[in-house]
C-alpha cells in the first residue's frame, strides 16, 4: 500500500496542497477506515505499507494497539539531500510536509509503547551498501532476505498513480542506485528557505540516525 494516510492530511483536513496528487474519489479519507482496511487486508496475505508519518502523525500516536501490530520500519535521509530534492517538485514546502519532527516523534512513541528501539535505515547506507543493509533489516524483523530481490525490471505500478510525478526516477529503475547531492541547483547552501528548513530538520535527523542499521565496513571506520 502506498501512502493511504495521505488522504488525511490532504483531502479530509486539507491542511497542504498537494503537489501532483491524483485523488481517487472512491479512496477512504477517515483514519479508521484506513486502517480497517490495512488490517482486512493484512487477513488475507502479508501487506507491506510505505506512509509519511506527518500524514496521520496525530492519530497514530494515539493508537497502541495498532502500532503494535505493525512491524515499524524507519526510512531517514540527510535532509541537506531530502529538502533540495522535495522543493525541486514543491518550492511551497512547509515544515510539516518535510516531516522529520513527527517521524522523530513518532519514532520515540512506538520505543515507548513496544520498550524496543525500531528499525531505522538511512538512505545513504542503503543506496551505498543495499545487499548489506537490506541482508541485515531482514534479519531484524526475521524474513528471509532474497539477494535476487535486489534487481528488477523497469516497471510502474498502478499505485503509484496518486503521486505519479513523484515517480518519475523509479519507474525506469532497476536496482538502488546510488545519489548525488549536487544534482539540485537550489540547496542548503544558496537557498534561504531550504536553508531554514534544514536546520529545523537536522537535530530530529541526528537523532534517529544514532540508531540506524549500520553497515560492517562503516563501523569498522566510525571505531
Amino acid at each position: 500500500m502506498h501512502e493511504p494516510f495521505a488522504y488525511i492530511y490532504y483531502v479530509l483536513e486539507k491542511r497542504g496542497l498537494p503537489t501532483g496528487m491524483i485523488i481517487d474519489a472512491e479512496h477512504p479519507i477517515q483514519f479508521e477506515d484506513i486502517k480497517n482496511q490495512i488490517l482486512h487486508s493484512s487477513k488475507q496475505q502479508p501487506v507491506f505499507l510505505k506512509d509519511m508519518a506527518y500524514h496521520c502523525y496525530e492519530y497514530l500516536v494515539k493508537d497502541e494497539f495498532f502500532l503494535q501490530n505493525l512491524v515499524n520500519t524507519f526510512i531517514i535521509r540527510n535532509p541537506a539531500k531530502s529538502i533540495p530534492s522535495y522543493y525541486f517538485l514543491d518550492p511551497k514546502i512547509i515544515e510539516d510536509e518535510i516531516g522529520y519532527q513527527q517521524q522523530y516523534h513518532l519514532f520515540e512513541k512506538i520505543a515507548e509503547f513496544s520498550g524496543q528501539i525500531p528499525v531505522v535505515i538511512d538512505a545513504d547506507d542503503l543506496q551505498s551498501h543495499p545487499e548489506e543493509i537490506i541482508a541485515s533489516y531482514c534479519q531484524r524483523i526475521n524474513i528471509k532476505f532474497i539477494p535476487e530481490a535486489l534487481q528488477w525490471r523497469s516497471f510502474y505500478s498502478k499505485q503509484w498513480d496518486v503521486w505519479k510525478i513523484w515517480h518519475a526516477d523509479v519507474t525506469s529503475s532497476s536496482k538502488i542506485y546510488s545519489g548525488s547531492i549536487n544534482q539540485y541547483e537550489e540547496n542548503v547552501t544558496n537557498n534561504d528557505r531550504i536553508r531554514e528548513l534544514y536546520d529545523y530538520s537536522l537535530p530530529f535527523y541526528q537523532q534517529m540516525y544514532q540508531h540506524r542499521i549500520v553497515p560492517d565496513s562503516t563501523k569498522i571506520i566510525e571505531k
